[in-house]
């Protein structure tokens, strides 16, 4: 098996891989969004393609990173593996995972920091190549449930919030209008004094979504936007990627009974996964944990040289 740079000759038939074997953020449209500091690669056994993926790379400080792109939470690679025997299989996803770790450990990037699908769970081929894997989570809800079920496995406070914000004459919306989510995740953001990528978030919700990847609703009190959730997904599984609220004209309800309108509506679609793509920090943590989904981890692998290494400890020490 070897890993080749992808070519317009291979191009099409890359790109048909991603989207059967991958995720929405392996495909064409998804990448596309960022294809000036991206770089595709095919694996090939025998001659013929049966994965890849892609590197993201960007200048932080005149230094060159590879990374996820904006608001992308899994580094793009799929592959094909139509191996019944179980050693087999975990054969060759290390042989996989072996290839592409040491392709990257290779390109000797200053800063290294991808994260990994939450399918992709055989690690140890980045751990022997001296990168460090931090174990991060999410937690993710199992439509194939009946909408009672997930109702009844949420907690109550969640239950409370929804059943109060309905008395009190919110209406939730599916949007159209993706400048609403825009509006409400940047007065988010600013509150909490963090930076989302403005530039990213545009190509995701005016260049990327529309009525075949992507959905967004928003709780109204009257005619104004109090609170937001918006989602892409592809064949199995849905993601929440934005949320934002109105805090001068909050209500404790609008944000569970946007995601709540958001989780029927993915299953709605037939998918069979939502996913809240988790967050490590305590107080959002906590509020998805109230939805009922499965904590469910995925891992990030994380290198840099070594004199950047040992400043970026001062700075970030629990992811290097």
């Amino acid at each position: 098996m070897v890993i080749r740079k992808i070519t317009p000759e291979s191009r099409q038939k890359y790109e048909g891989s991603s989207i059967m074997y991958g995720s929405v953020f392996d495909g064409p449209q998804w990448s596309g969004l960022f294809a000036e500091k991206i770089a595709h690669y095919g694996l090939y056994a025998g001659g013929d393609l049966i994965g890849g993926f892609y590197l993201y790379r960007e200048k932080r400080y005149g230094l060159t990173v590879c990374c996820n792109p904006p608001l992308t939470p899994s580094t793009g690679l799929f592959f094909r593996d139509e191996t019944k025997n179980p050693a087999r299989a975990m054969d060759k996803c290390k042989e996989v995972m072996s290839l592409v770790a040491e392709f990257i450990n290779k390109k000797n990037y200053p800063i290294v920091s991808l994260a990994f699908d939450k399918n992709t769970v055989d690690m140890q081929p980045f751990i022997w190549r001296d990168f460090k894997v931090i174990p991060q989570y999410t937690y993710v809800m199992d439509l194939s449930r009946s909408a009672g079920g997930i109702w009844k496995g949420m907690s109550a406070e969640k239950r409370n919030d929804i059943t109060r914000g309905t008395k009190d004459g919110l209406a939730v919306r599916r949007l159209n209008d993706y400048s609403i989510v825009k509006s409400l995740v940047l007065k988010t953001f600013s509150r909490q004094k963090k930076k989302i990528d403005d530039s990213g978030m545009n190509k995701v919700l005016f260049d990327f979504a529309n009525g075949g990847n992507s959905f967004g609703f928003a709780a109204f009190n009257g005619n104004e936007p109090i609170a937001c959730t918006f989602c892409v997904y592809d064949s199995n599984t849905a993601y929440y990627l934005l949320g934002g609220y109105c805090s001068e004209k909050k209500h404790h309800g609008a944000g569970a009974m946007c995601v709540w309108e958001s989780i029927r509506h993915a299953k709605s679609l037939a998918l069979s996964c939502f996913d809240f793509e988790g967050s490590m920090v305590p107080s959002i943590e906590r509020y998805f944990r109230g939805f009922g989904g499965r904590l469910t981890p995925y891992y990030r692998v994380n290198k840099a040289r070594l004199p950047l290494e040992i400043a970026l400890k001062f700075f970030k020490r629990r992811l290097f």
